[in-house]
């Protein structure tokens, strides 16, 4: 009956809808996240592994460190990181974090005692194609973007009038050729 009873519960605990209170930015919690454990071990983000996603803004990363592999599960919410150390490193750290959203991109003020490396980690999301689009847009010079509306305009000009001149003109009569 026991079990039956904590079978229920944990049911019941899974159909209730969680706040969500997290990052929809997957690309950047998980830049974010390596770059966490590989500050608070003192490596490259490069040298931190992603290496699953837990569940929905909790993901595993693994690392070479002390002669064996070290495992770290990190959670990201709106406001902070959360990194817990498994096997033989545990650690808990809780971080506050700040995003920025109108550069989609996480800023962590954090450093380790152990790492020299103590600026700011910044991770950014992967622009949409309509951004990329914007930004190659915006980054060209004002003559250019200048010169391509008059080119345009003069081709929707020249279309307009040779439609004009093919249209028989009123009483049955073609426009005569200039």
């Amino acid at each position: 009956m026991r079990r039956f009873f904590i079978a229920v519960l944990i049911l019941a605990a899974g159909l209730v809808p969680a706040r969500s209170g997290a990052s929809e930015f997957e690309d950047m919690d998980i830049c974010l996240g390596k770059a966490v454990v590989a500050r608070t071990v003192c490596k490259e983000p490069s040298e931190v592994n992603y290496v699953a996603k837990v569940r929905d803004n909790i993901y595993l990363f693994s690392v070479f460190y002390a002669r064996q592999e070290a495992r770290f599960v990190v959670g990201v919410s709106d406001t902070m990181i959360r990194i817990q150390g498994k096997e033989f490193l545990k650690l808990t750290n809780t971080l506050p974090y700040h995003f920025d959203s109108d550069s989609k991109c996480g800023v962590v003020e954090y450093s380790s005692p152990d790492c020299p490396n103590s600026e700011p980690i910044v991770c950014c999301s992967e622009k949409t194609e309509e951004e990329k689009l914007d930004d190659k847009f915006w980054g060209r010079p004002i003559p250019e973007l200048l010169d391509e509306d008059l080119r345009k305009a003069l081709e929707e000009y020249e279309q307009g009038e040779g439609a004009q001149e093919d249209e028989p003109a009123p009483g049955g009569e073609t426009a005569p050729a200039q």
